[in-house]
């Protein structure tokens, strides 16, 4: 398995905090009672989660999932210094009793992994829209190529034009999509192939046709875009 650089510095970190907490935690002569062992235990949990949540924010390249990676290192950092004062105090006074320790790091614990949780979720749900979004401006693209590619063969100006005009109409057009769209978006794939052929054989009013309804299709698409927002 590959170890990027990112994904071994953080290796390295945490095993820097592992060996110190424990030199800390035996070297110096706390009471090993129940608290003793309720802190350390939760100390030891929370390093290993950072450890995990490392590796997992790193596991990928793509910009926006570095950025939540971000958030969620942010996080379980937060948390892992919050335990780790946490632990130590609990080692310190031994002679509080040890179930308060264990319901303080539980909730400590519950709201880390609540927000770890939430993070990813929103995470894998911008990544979906997100990839939806490429997937139509690439649609988008391609029909704009199209009408792009038509122009060298328009065989006037006036038809140049309005291919022009068209490829214009098209490239500024919302990116977005929905099932609900996939009608008008079927037309407008339809038209593109007819305005294909008239030009092929230089049908001038149907050229001019299929230019005036792929703009009405597209206004149309275009508004029916902003009512679903």
């Amino acid at each position: 398995m590959n170890i990027s650089k990112n994904k071994g510095l953080s290796l390295v970190i945490v095993f820097i905090i592992l060996a110190v907490y424990n030199i800390i935690a035996f070297m110096l002569p706390f009471n090993h009672g129940r608290m003793f062992w309720t802190g350390y235990f939760f100390s030891m949990v929370a390093i290993l989660l950072t450890a995990g949540v490392g590796f997992y924010a790193f596991r990928r390249e793509v910009l926006r999932s570095k950025v939540y990676g971000c958030t969620l290192l942010s996080l379980v950092w937060c948390y892992l210094i919050a335990q780790l004062i946490i632990g130590v105090l609990e080692m310190i006074l031994s002679d509080v009793p040890f179930q308060y320790g264990i319901v303080l790091n539980t909730i400590l614990f519950g709201a880390c992994t609540i927000g770890l949780i939430a993070t990813d979720i929103a995470k894998v749900e911008i990544e979906r829209i997100d990839l939806k979004v490429k997937e139509k401006i690439f649609h988008n693209k391609s029909l704009q190529t199209d009408i792009e590619n038509l122009i060298t063969k328009a065989p006037d100006e006036i038809t140049k034009k309005m291919l022009k005009n068209l490829a214009e109409s098209i490239r500024y057009s919302d990116p977005m999509s929905s099932p609900q769209l996939a009608a008008i978006e079927n037309k407008i794939e339809s038209k593109v192939a007819g305005l294909t052929d008239a030009i092929a054989i230089y049908d001038s009013s149907i050229i001019k046709s299929s230019c005036d309804e792929l703009q009405q299709l597209i206004a149309e698409r275009n508004g029916k875009c902003k009512t679903m927002k």
